[in-house]
This record gives structure tokens, sequence and C-alpha cells, in this order.
């Protein structure tokens, strides 16, 4: 798992899920510690200074951090009590992700048309600009 395939596969991700800015930003944060803490296989940090550093509130986080472990970009454990601070997990990308459809035209002479229904070609319209 490298920093560029995580990076490619967060943005395949949002283009079926659709991240809110707070879930982005969440995100990176989480992969910005796990940087820091040389991808070590958890990461441990507490709510509230998550939720400081990635500039949202609690309840924020916890909405963010459940819509991406749906993804499956990340993993959780929730801290049990006082001063257990919250495990997190950056996933590796799955490789059965489908890409998303998109409309791609080829141009065909034939099927080429103007507004009026007619092979391409000009079209006097009586006006001043033809």
């Amino acid at each position: 798992m490298n920093l560029f395939d995580l990076l490619a596969n967060f943005w395949r991700v949002d283009e079926q899920e659709n991240f809110s800015g707070n879930d982005t930003r969440l995100y990176f944060f989480l992969i910005h510690l796990a940087n820091r803490s040389y991808w070590a296989g958890w990461i441990e940090c507490s709510n509230k200074r998550l939720a400081a550093n990635a500039n949202i509130s609690l309840d924020v986080l916890k909405s963010s951090r459940d819509r991406l472990k749906a993804a499956g970009l990340l993993d959780y454990a929730s801290g049990g009590g006082h001063r257990v601070k919250t495990k997190y997990q950056i996933l590796a990308p799955k490789s059965d992700l489908k890409l998303p459809p998109y409309n791609i035209k080829t141009k065909d002479k034939n099927s080429n048309t103007n507004s009026y229904g007619k092979r391409k070609g000009s079209v006097f319209t009586g006006s001043d600009f033809d």
C-alpha cells in the first residue's frame, strides 16, 4: 500500500459515495497521522484531538468515520472510556472496485447531425448571419 494508491482509491470511491468536505478532511488527516507514525497498523488518537485538528465537531467526526468505514476506506475501534483513545486503521484499496461509467461518444460522419436533423453542412436559415 502506498500513498498514491490510497489517494487514487479515495477519489474513485468518492465518485460513487460523494463524500462531504468533512469526510474528506478526516480521511486525509488520518492519512497524515498514519504517515507521521511510519504506517503503523493502528493509529491511536482521542476523539477530541482528532475533531479539533480536523476542525469538525464530535458528532460530525462520528458520522464521517462511519461513512468512511462503510465505504471500506478505514476501520476503527472506539475507545472504551476515560483516557482510552480510539484506534484507526487505513485499509488497503480493494481491487474489485468498478470504474464509474462515463459517456464517451466517438464521432461518426453518418450520425453527426445538426439541430435540423440533416447531415452536417451549411444550413440556410434566412438570417443576416448565414
